[in-house]
């Protein structure tokens, strides 16, 4: 029996969707939890929030971006 699953997060803005990462969630006696669920979905988005707030210096996105829309 595992010990532990994961599970794939995906974000969807209208009729765009993509793959944001996974969460790995243990289980109790076979189980998941819903509030270890919820817990370890929280800091998922805790650290996307602060990488869309700080992103990397490698981020992808062209300085000039908007004007290219």
């Amino acid at each position: 029996m595992a010990e532990q699953i994961t599970l794939p997060v995906y974000v969807r803005v209208g009729g765009a969707e993509a793959r944001w990462g996974t969460i790995t969630v243990k289980t109790h006696d076979g189980t998941v939890r819903e509030q270890d669920t919820r817990r370890e979905l929280a800091s998922f988005f805790r650290e996307a929030a602060a990488c869309l707030e700080n992103p990397a210096k490698t981020s992808e996105e062209a300085p000039d971006a908007a004007a290219h829309q």
